[in-house]
């Protein structure tokens, strides 16, 4: 929205988000949105349990048992209890730690991994309700939603930055606004400062590293950190969004800054929130979906198998099919096309017991070199609304077999309770065991009842002791 100037004030996208944050009550909130946010918190915290198990989580933690003073935040990586930021800083790293969290069209930020572990981490601190705690939550998913939409693909596509932490920190600091209880205009100082904390590239699709599983949990405390200097009296440009040398300018080529606000508590943008099947990047989900069509319904060996052929859009070309079939770590594994690809058929599958077999030096190169990439025009044209593929299988003895698949777990092709039921038992079983995951299941859904916020994350408690 344009800027406007009121006694001296400038009043714009950064000041109405933060007047709607700070104002949202459970009121507010439909119940498809209250049903949206705890499926999505559930799914989180199944990708916590997952995440808190890996190598690069385990670091993160260490590091923040050394310098957190002991608090009420709860993580899934540690026995003991930290200040809020500290925990966030664990639980993001965990969420986003090992590619099977939840992300949103259109735009393709995750962001459960951030306002999960923020708004619990704070929530826990303070004490909140259940009740309250989906309206933090709420307010952070809406706003990183509309962020997306306001900036994809342009701030990845042209700039190269990564949406899950640049836009993450503002999801992260509407969350901890609304557990605050912060006024309007100490929200807008809050905003503007999450706008400074802004940060994060995408050259892990390129040369790898754990940095990206890091990004979720960076935007999570910087968030908390926001607010907290924004309570206590700090200040920040009055138009740290939208303004002249603001976030939009500096960090997107083509904005659409209208998406901010436009009906902003009438329509839900949160509607765009995406659960993932699999454990690799979102844009490799319709191409697995379409190789698990061909595989189910034809009479195709995946060793008969002599070529596949892969059709999505430019973006996410870009993005996934650079790294090629030989990954030299996770992040370049579950950021790779062609190994995804090949890991289904080598493997058997793409969830996190197959990514162990890559750990322990599986090589799946030779069926890897069998995958080709080529844009497609139908995805083009679809993305970023929606995530298709065309697949085409290849083998010695038949005709080559094509078909065309979107994403499952998007808005037109979702997951309804009893799959996200599957989906998180098989996370949580083997790291907490059925029971403890029943009943994680319960504490989630009793928030809706104003059940208590510190049960949820208790029954993550095992996690830590999983290898």
């Amino acid at each position: 929205m344009p800027l406007q100037r009121t006694r001296g004030r400038v009043r714009g996208a950064t000041a109405e988000l933060a007047e709607w944050a700070a104002s949202l009550r459970i009121e507010d909130l439909p119940d498809s949105v209250i049903d949206r946010v705890l499926a999505h918190t559930l799914d989180t915290v199944g990708a916590i349990l997952v995440g808190a198990t890996q190598p690069w989580t385990r670091t993160v933690a260490e590091y923040a048992s050394v310098e957190s003073p002991t608090g009420r935040s709860r993580s899934a990586a540690l026995d003991r209890t930290l200040r809020p930021e500290w925990a966030a800083l664990i639980n993001g790293t965990a969420a986003h730690g090992f590619e099977i969290d939840d992300y949103a069209l259109p735009g393709l930020s995750h962001p459960g991994s951030v306002v999960v572990p923020s708004a619990f981490a704070l929530g826990e601190d303070r004490g909140i309700s259940g009740r309250a705690l989906i309206v933090a939550l709420a307010a952070g998913f809406e706003s990183i939603v509309r962020f997306g939409e306001a900036c994809t693909p342009s701030l990845t596509s042209h700039r190269g930055f990564h949406v899950t932490s640049a836009l993450g920190v503002f999801g992260s600091a509407a969350s901890a606004v609304s557990v605050r209880g912060l006024t309007a205009e100490r929200g807008l100082a809050a905003l503007g400062i999450a706008a400074a904390h802004a940060s994060g590239t995408t050259e892990f699709t390129r040369t790898g590293g754990d940095i990206k599983r890091l990004h979720a949990g960076m935007a999570a405390a910087a968030g908390i950190r926001s607010a907290a200097l924004a309570a206590g009296g700090f200040t920040a440009p009055l138009a740290a969004i939208e303004g002249e040398r603001g976030f939009l300018a500096a960090f997107v080529e083509q904005a659409r800054p209208e998406q901010l606000t436009a009906q902003l508590g009438h329509r839900w943008a949160l509607d765009g929130l995406a659960l993932k099947r699999w454990c690799v990047c979102a844009g490799i989900q319709a191409p697995l979906a379409g190789l698990d069509a061909i595989l189910r319904e034809g009479d195709i060996r995946p060793e008969d198998i002599t070529a596949i052929e892969v059709g999505v859009d430019r973006a996410t070309l870009a993005h996934v099919g650079h790294i090629g079939g030989s990954p030299r770590d996770m992040t370049e594994a579950q950021m790779s096309l062609h190994h995804a690809m090949a890991m289904r058929l080598v493997a058997g599958g793409n969830d996190p017991l197959h990514y162990t077999l890559f750990e322990q030096g599986l090589d799946v190169g030779a069926q890897a070199d069998r995958v080709s990439l080529h844009v497609d025009d139908t995805a083009e044209e679809a993305f970023p609304r929606r995530l298709l593929a065309s697949v085409t299988v290849r083998t010695a003895t038949t005709t080559a077999t094509t078909v065309r698949a979107e994403a499952p777990g998007t808005p037109t092709t979702p997951m309804d309770r009893d799959a996200r039921l599957e989906k998180f038992h098989a996370l949580a079983d083997p790291l907490i065991g059925e029971r403890d995951a029943v009943r994680l299941v319960d504490a989630v859904d009793a928030l809706r009842e104003d059940g208590p916020v510190s049960v949820v994350l208790a029954h993550t408690r095992k996690a830590q002791h999983t290898a």
